[in-house]
């Protein structure tokens, strides 16, 4: 129980049992009284119909005579009747009591059975100074407030036995739906970074709270495994251009040209840091507050135009076709990183006299941005691996890189909503990217 008393969920549930009840007592006594005004207003309404009844008879002596008759053919009835003469005597009516006062009022009669009792009447001065009275008993009023007051009280207690199971009821689920996702932070945190939060098939908001967080737990597991990865390839593949400048150090003063290479090899190693640092400041997010509007048509065509004369020179041909008025919300330095790295793959993994192509257009919303050579392409298992860092297929190992450029480009496609596409087969190698266009440009 003191765990009960602890647990928020159980709070809860309870609080809001205990509100409906209040709201469930508050409106039963609204009913009740509202039942009994309207019984009281329904009871005074008949006592004034049954005097106007009595009076349309006109003289006193046929309003006697009205009122034996009354009493003859309703015996059972609750209504009483007296008529008194000027002088206050009861000439006609069995209702034993005082002459009241004129108008609405509870009397005091003398009841056969029960001896003195109480009951509602209307009095009216007639013309000649003598007055009428009719009266129902409040018995059976009080009979009718105390079965609705038995009922109500009745009712309240199934309502609140209702209320507690449903309370406990409800704080178990809360208890039980909460406690899975505790039990699996607890679990992640004692190492087993495998457990997911378990989701139910309703599709409610515990589940939607699931599949985010699962999500997240998916995300820091592959930045997990990519750090991991990040660090054993950096390892690897630092390895031989440090034990190169290495040599190159040692050659120093003995070998003409040594120095000079040592500086170059010390420039491809901040190269390589550079890119990678460039990789993990993409990937780490927070650059979408600085986008702005970017014309993506002129940006391709800029691009393009600014590799041509390498490309030409490097025995290749670049055909760059771009759809007007195609404009994505961006970094334009990093999409012209982008598509530059994209050209450089091209140019340098592929032979001379290869034709590269770079197209721009809208495509169901998205501006498609594709890369393609005629040249040899690769292996469908290295296509699926060519984003991933320092991965280099076996075909370019003979040439300069380090594997990080389509890494970046896929970083940049990812920081803008898109993503990178890579198909390749013996007739060449089509890298395609993908940016949301923004609903202006979609229409």
């Amino acid at each position: 129980m003191a765990e009960r008393r602890r647990s928020a969920a159980y709070r809860i549930a309870f609080v809001y049992s205990a509100a409906f009840a209040l709201a469930i007592m508050l409106l039963g006594v609204a009913v009740y009284f509202a039942a009994d005004a309207e019984f009281r207003r329904a009871r005074d309404r008949a006592i004034s119909d049954e005097v106007t009844a009595i009076l349309h008879e006109g003289s006193r002596g046929n309003m006697a005579a009205e009122v034996h008759e009354r009493e003859t053919a309703k015996a059972t009835d609750s209504f009483g009747y007296a008529l008194f003469d000027p002088s206050g005597r009861r000439i006609a009516g069995a209702l034993d009591i005082a002459r009241p006062d004129p108008g609405f009022g509870m009397v005091v009669f003398q009841d056969p059975e029960e001896g003195p009792d109480v009951a509602r009447a209307k009095t009216v001065e007639l013309a000649d100074g003598g007055r009428l009275v009719v009266a129902i008993d409040s018995e059976t009023v009080e009979q009718i407030d105390a079965t609705i007051l038995a009922l109500f009280g009745a009712a309240f207690v199934v309502v609140l036995c209702i209320g507690f199971a449903g309370a406990l009821l409800f704080g178990n689920y809360l208890r039980r739906r909460l406690g899975a996702i505790s039990g699996t932070a607890r679990g992640i945190v004692a190492g087993s970074l495998g457990q997911r939060v378990p989701v139910g098939p309703h599709g409610d908001e515990f589940d939607e709270v699931a599949l985010a967080l699962n999500a997240m737990l998916d995300r820091i597991a592959g930045l997990m495994d990519n750090l991991r990865q990040v660090s054993s390839d950096v390892a690897h593949d630092l390895r031989t251009p440090l034990l190169r400048l290495r040599n190159q150090l040692e050659l120093v003063g003995s070998v003409d040209g040594a120095a000079e290479k040592a500086v170059e090899l010390g420039d491809d190693l901040l190269k390589l840091f550079s890119a990678i640092l460039r990789i993990t400041e993409v990937e780490g997010g927070g650059l979408a507050h600085t986008f702005t509007a970017i014309d993506m048509s002129a940006l391709v065509e800029d691009v393009g135009d600014s590799f041509l004369p390498a490309v030409v020179d490097s025995g290749r041909s670049l055909d760059t076709r771009a759809m007007p008025g195609i404009t994505v919300l961006g970094d334009r330095e990093l999409l012209a990183q982008a598509l530059a790295n994209l050209l450089d793959n091209a140019i340098v993994h592929t032979p001379a006299g290869t034709a590269v192509t770079l197209t721009l257009e809208a495509r169901e919303e998205q501006a498609v941005i594709v890369v393609k050579d005629d040249g040899p392409g690769v292996s469908a298992a290295d296509g699926a691996r060519l984003t991933q860092r320092f991965f280099r297929g076996e075909a370019s190992r003979t040439t300069p890189g380090n594997g990080l450029g389509l890494s970046l480009v896929a970083a940049v496609a990812a920081a803008h909503g898109g993503d990178v596409g890579i198909a390749g087969d013996q007739g060449g190698l089509r890298v395609t990217l993908s940016l949301p266009l923004p609903l202006a440009n979609s229409l």
